[in-house]
C-alpha cells in the first residue's frame, strides 16, 4: 500500500451518506499505509435521531462499505475489525488492507454517482430485473430487505410514512438541528464543506421563497396553527405515492455492531439504485424514532408524537412484511428524476 492509494480509498469513503451530510467520522493511517482505524465524532451528530449514536453507525457502515468495495479496485483486501477496543468505544473499526488481485466491483463506479433526491418522481414501472438486483445485491443473511411496487400498497405505505417530515416541523430540537445544517449560499456551502445546500432539498419556486422563514422557530409554531406541518406531511405523502418502489431495510439485533452491518448493506440497495438508474431519498428520520422509542421511550416528546411512533413501529413491519423482533434500519421511495443540479460537498481528506 502506498499514500495516493489510501488517499483514493478515503475518497471514496467519505462519499457515504450520513444525517443531514453531517460527516461523522475521523480516520487515522497507520505509517505503513496497511491499516486505517476509523473513529466515530459523536459531537457531530447530536440530533434527537442519534439516541446511542444510531445514525451514526448506520453512516459508518456506509463507509466501511465504500472502503471494501475500492479497495478491490486498487487491489487490495479490506479486513474489518468493528469495535476491537472495549477503552475506545469512539473506535467503530480497524481495517487491515492486504495486497490482493484488482477485483471490479460493479458498484465502484456508482460512489461517485450516488446522492439523494428529494424531489417528487415521475412514477414508472420497475422491471422483475430491477428489483431482483436491488434484492439480491444484500450480502448479509442477517439483513432484509423489503421492496414495495404494488400500488395499492405504496398508497397505504404512503399514509404511514408521512409522518416522517411532519415530526420535523413539530418538534423544536428536530427542527432547529435540521436548520443547522442548510447552506444557505456558495460560500456556506464552500467554508463549512458539510450539511446540506438549500438546492437539494426538493422545493419547488414558491417554497423557496418562504422557505427561509422556517429557520425561526416563532414562526414555525404560530404557522403549524395554520396547518403548516400538515402540508409538509402532505407533500411526503404524494412523494410517496409517486415513488416506483417503497423498501425498507432491516436487520437482527439491535446492537451498535447491527447498525454498522444494516449501513454496509443499505448503502449497498442505494449504489446498485443508482445503477438502475433510479433517484432515491432515504426515510429514516421514523425508523430511528421508532427504535428510541423500544430504547427509551421517547424521553421529552409529546403524548400526540409517542402515539404517532408507536402507530407506526406497530405498522411498518406489518405492511413491509418484517418480523417483529427485526430493527428497521432505513425506508426509502425510489423512482426516476433527473439528476440533481447541485450536490452535497465533503470535507477532503488528504494524508501528509
Amino acid at each position: 500500500m502506498n499514500k495516493s492509494i489510501i488517499n483514493k480509498i478515503l475518497e471514496a469513503a467519505v462519499r457515504a451518506p450520513s444525517g443531514d451530510n453531517v460527516q461523522p467520522w475521523e480516520f487515522q493511517v497507520s505509517e505503513n499505509f496497511t491499516k486505517i482505524s476509523l473513529y466515530n465524532l459523536p459531537e457531530k451528530d447530536k440530533s434527537y435521531y442519534n439516541f446511542d449514536q444510531m445514525a451514526s453507525y448506520i453512516a459508518h457502515g456506509a463507509v466501511i462499505e465504500n472502503i471494501e468495495i475500492v479497495s478491490h479496485h486498487f487491489g487490495c483486501q479490506a479486513k474489518v475489525n468493528l469495535f476491537p477496543e472495549e477503552g475506545e468505544p469512539d473506535l467503530v473499526a480497524v481495517i487491515k488492507l492486504m495486497p490482493a488481485d484488482v477485483k471490479e466491483d460493479p458498484l465502484y463506479e456508482a460512489i461517485f454517482k450516488r446522492y439523494t433526491n428529494r424531489f417528487q418522481y415521475k412514477r414508472a414501472d420497475v422491471t422483475e430485473e430491477m428489483l431482483n438486483k436491488l434484492s439480491s445485491v444484500v450480502n448479509n443473511r442477517d439483513v432484509n430487505i423489503s421492496l414495495i411496487n404494488q400500488q395499492d400498497e405504496i398508497n397505504k405505505l404512503s399514509n404511514e410514512l408521512m409522518v416522517n417530515d411532519r415530526l420535523v416541523f413539530e418538534n423544536k430540537d428536530i427542527h432547529q438541528f435540521l436548520f443547522d445544517k442548510i447552506r444557505w449560499n456558495k460560500k456556506q456551502i464552500e467554508d463549512t464543506a458539510d450539511g446540506m445546500p438549500v438546492d437539494v432539498l426538493g422545493l419547488n419556486s414558491v417554497e423557496k421563497l418562504t422557505f427561509p422563514l422556517m429557520r425561526f422557530w416563532r414562526i414555525v409554531k404560530v404557522a403549524n396553527f395554520f396547518g403548516l406541518s400538515k402540508i409538509i406531511e402532505l407533500k411526503c405523502w404524494w412523494n410517496c405515492r409517486n415513488a416506483s418502489v417503497l423498501g425498507m431495510i432491516s436487520i437482527k439485533g439491535n446492537h451498535k455492531s447491527a447498525f454498522v452491518d444494516g449501513g454496509r448493506e443499505m448503502q449497498r440497495v442505494w449504489l446498485q439504485a443508482t445503477l438502475e438508474g433510479l433517484a432515491l431519498q432515504p426515510i429514516i428520520g421514523l425508523t430511528l424514532l421508532i427504535e428510541r422509542l423500544k430504547k427509551s421511550g421517547l424521553t421529552g416528546f409529546s403524548e400526540v408524537h409517542r402515539q404517532i411512533v408507536r402507530h407506526a413501529a406497530q405498522v411498518l413491519p406489518e405492511q413491509f412484511g418484517i418480523a417483529e423482533d427485526e430493527t428497521l434500519i432505513m425506508g426509502f421511495r425510489a423512482g426516476m428524476q433527473k439528476p440533481n443540479k447541485e450536490m452535497t460537498r465533503r470535507k477532503e481528506i488528504v494524508l501528509n
